[in-house]
């Protein structure tokens, strides 16, 4: 019976949010897409893979906060990132 209660209340609880709760154990069970990151320089316009730059793309890690700035300093001559939705002026552009 205990284990029926314990296999039963995270089984009902499943579909209830858009996303999984940050620490909660469904955290890893949901996938969505990781945008798409172009890195715009003076002469031409490169398309970043995530694995070259990030060490295992999960869903919980806010990436359009964090990685635009970074881009930038990977690549000096950066004006801009930008992604699906949005953008971000590099410091030295």
């Amino acid at each position: 019976m205990f284990l029926l209660i314990q296999l039963w209340i995270p089984a009902s609880r499943l579909g209830d949010h858009d996303r999984a709760p940050r620490f909660g154990w469904q955290m890893f069970s949901t996938v969505r897409e990781s945008p798409q990151f172009v890195v715009e320089m003076p002469t031409q316009r490169r398309e970043i893979l995530l694995e070259d730059y990030v060490a295992g793309v999960r869903g919980e890690i806010d990436l359009v906060g964090l990685l635009p700035a970074h881009l930038c300093d990977m690549f000096p001559n950066a004006i801009r990132v930008t992604w699906e939705s949005g953008e971000f002026t590099c410091p030295s552009g």
